[in-house]
């Protein structure tokens, strides 16, 4: 519950007891952010890290441009 100025995003996001739970990744207003389990980033950045990664599906955000 705080707010981030923009260029916090990409910061860590921890519980009280001071672990790492998550990252900021993205502003939507003033005082709303959008955050990622630091879970769900291990799962992704093992297979990103790996020899022979397996295809990961990128989806754009709603209303983001295709290239």
């Amino acid at each position: 519950d705080t707010v981030i100025e923009p260029t916090d995003v990409g910061g860590p996001v921890v519980n009280l007891d001071g672990k790492v739970v998550g990252f900021n990744i993205a502003r939507s207003g003033r005082t709303e952010t959008y955050a990622v389990a630091a879970a769900s980033l291990a799962e992704i950045l093992d297979e990103l890290m790996a020899d022979t990664p397996s295809e990961v599906p990128l989806v754009p955000a709603a209303g983001a441009a295709v290239p």
